[in-house]
Order: C-alpha cells, then structure tokens, then sequence
C-alpha cells in the first residue's frame, strides 16, 4: 500500500491548510476569515491488502482529497514467494587411518578402504 500520510498531509498543506500528524491521525486548519477556519480531520485504519481512510470535515474538501485518492495509480504488488529452507546437518569425523573425512554413517573409508568403528 501507498504510505498515505506524507501524501495526504502534502496534499492538504498544498490546499492551504496547517497541517499535524499523529500515529494514524491528520489534523489540518485552514483560516477561511479574522475569526474563522475550517478544520479537517482524517483516520487512516491500515491493513495489509488496504487501507480506510475516514475524512471528518466539510464534504467538499472530503469529496476532493477522495477524487485525488482515487487519481492515484495503483502500486505494484509484489508477489511473497514461500521459502522452503530444508537444513541438514552432516557429521563428518577423520578416517582414523588416512585421515580423510569420512560421514559417521559410512561403515568403510571411501579413500583407503579401511573399516570404521562408529
């Protein structure tokens, strides 16, 4: 998914407002006259296949940072492979003989041909 917060909060700063971010919360203030302002105020819930985004403000400026979300191509996937990992482990000691390793399970030296006590 995209990381919307820095997207959102250049969009709004873009629109004029003053903009504050808290964990999954974005707050913007816009001073529309002497005494008034308009406020935003946007929840992003983040989930691994998508992301919610709930806007409290106005519904025009709602309604243009859905347009612009929406304007957003969509980001690539990328696929998650399953890694298989298979781990063994084998033991190896030195032919007593001709000191070649040799695996524990082997009952002759493959180098010298000597038996092997395991």
């Amino acid at each position: 998914m995209y990381d919307l917060v820095p997207l959102i909060k250049t969009w709004l700063e873009e629109h004029g407002f003053i903009v504050s971010v808290l964990a999954n919360r974005i707050d913007g203030t816009k001073k529309t006259g002497f005494f008034t302002a308009e406020n935003v105020t946007i929840f992003l819930e983040d989930y691994p296949d998508y992301c919610i985004v709930k806007c409290q403000s106005p519904t025009d400026i709602c309604n243009q940072l859905t347009q612009y979300l929406q304007s957003l191509p969509p980001k690539e996937r990328k696929e998650e492979k399953e890694v298989i990992i298979k781990e063994r482990e084998v033991v190896v000691m030195p032919c007593p003989y001709c000191g070649t390793l040799v695996k524990i399970t082997e009952q002759r030296c493959p180098h010298c041909g000597a038996y092997i006590k395991g």
